[in-house]
């Protein structure tokens, strides 16, 4: 098996298909990245297969030593192995993927050669994130239909390399979300947001919430539909654009997210919500105080570290784990060294037990927190300025209304 994808995050787009399915996958990667002691560690403990680009001459890399990769490549696959490759090359932040390499496509067309009836499957992958340069973004891993490569070369029996990187581009291209441009992305985004709420009061805190994929398949929806209208109705479809854009920048400019337009004012909820948030900040304080303090030192190196290292918003993330893969670690063994040398057997174990615990804590208990702050700002806020929170409710309403009726009318036209 071969897994293809998108390629937009870096060093973490590798790690998700290895974390996902049950198997081992075979990572290919840059030579150039084996030069990193932390990285060239990582690539020989995952047995990754290392290719030199061109583009890397100058750095040292040597092409001519592609005959070997290609080649452990193909006994990987004749061993019924699963090896993960990003035919873009490089990772990226643009709307659209970039050219694809036919790397992918002569390694399957050289493995159906050389082993005639053997099954040979190519699967596309998206890697859709939330919001992959911010902390504990959200990603959707999206598998698409399989490939059968011999199945595909019968009937396709003049097809090169070429024809087979094109119908690989097309298969992933169905399971990633492009712009034609960054209005068309930022529009739709904030459609989305507002869609989200369905004019509804906003969820709990802590609450579960939607799934991510959810939230793609809706963004793609509202894709399709807006390609389809517009085309034929931009008058229209941009006047609502507009009004979405104004709505959402007004919401922005105030620090409202889109389902706090609609926050109840009512006096026994926001008592509840004040008695819970309260109570869950006075006893979670001492947890995530302690957790909080016990990681700061190595929080801030990795910080530092990656503000350093990091030149565009697909390095970041990797720029933050790999390294906290050794900082964390070897700061958290310090720390219990000394614990153990200068405190009783028992308190040492309770301290070994609660570090980690007491740091993830932390972690969900800052999130909880700006939330509750928030939600109460905004609170007061429309207790005092009730007008405009009915307007920006009504308008929200309004847009979720017309998007709906837009949807409703493509969906007559389809059938």
């Amino acid at each position: 098996m071969l897994l293809v994808s998108n390629h937009s995050n870096a060093l973490v787009d590798p790690l998700l298909p290895v974390i996902l399915l049950r198997r081992h996958v075979t990572l290919t990667a840059k030579n150039v990245l084996a030069r990193n002691p932390l990285l060239g560690l990582l690539a020989r403990g995952l047995g990754a297969v290392l290719f030199h680009r061109v583009s890397d001459v100058s750095k040292g890399a040597d092409p001519r030593q592609n005959t070997g990769s290609l080649a452990r490549c193909g006994e990987i696959l004749q061993g019924g192995g699963a090896i993960a490759i990003f035919p873009e090359g490089v990772s990226h932040s643009d709307l659209k993927m970039r050219p694809f390499r036919t790397g992918v496509a002569r390694i399957a067309l050289d493995f159906v050669a050389a082993h005639p009836g053997r099954a040979l499957h190519l699967v596309p992958i998206g890697l859709h994130y939330t919001a992959k340069a911010r902390f504990r973004s959200d990603v959707w891993v999206r598998f698409g239909p399989p490939l059968e490569v011999g199945a595909w070369c019968r009937g396709h029996p003049e097809a090169d390399a070429g024809a087979l990187t094109d119908e690989v581009r097309q298969r992933i291209e169905q399971q990633v979300l492009s712009f034609e441009s960054r209005e068309e992305m930022v529009v739709l985004h904030y459609v989305a947001e507002i869609m989200a709420t369905q004019g509804r009061m906003p969820r709990a805190l802590g609450s579960v919430e939607p799934a991510v994929s959810e939230w793609f398949r809706s963004l793609a929806l509202l894709q399709d539909g807006y390609r389809k209208l517009v085309a034929r109705r931009r008058p229209e479809i941009d006047a609502l654009s507009e009004r979405v854009r104004t709505y959402r920048s007004e919401l922005k400019r105030l620090g409202v997210e889109p389902a706090e337009v609609y926050l109840p004012l009512h006096a026994a909820r926001a008592a509840l919500f004040l008695v819970r948030e309260l109570e869950l900040f006075a006893v979670g304080a001492p947890l995530a105080a302690f957790g909080a303090l016990n990681f700061l030192v190595p929080y801030l190196v990795v910080r530092s570290l990656a503000r350093a290292l990091s030149k565009d918003r697909d390095q970041w993330a990797s720029n933050v784990v790999y390294p906290s893969l050794v900082i964390f670690p070897l700061y958290a063994l310090a720390i219990l060294g000394a614990v153990w040398a200068t405190l009783p057997a028992f308190w040492a174990a309770v301290y070994t037990v609660a570090l980690p615990y007491t740091g993830y804590y932390a972690v969900l208990y800052g999130d909880r927190t700006a939330g509750a702050w928030r939600r109460a700002r905004t609170f007061v806020y429309w207790l005092f300025h009730r007008s405009r929170q009915s307007r920006l409710a009504q308008e929200g309403r309004e847009i979720v209304a017309a998007v709906h009726a837009l949807g409703a009318e493509l969906e007559a036209e389809a059938s």
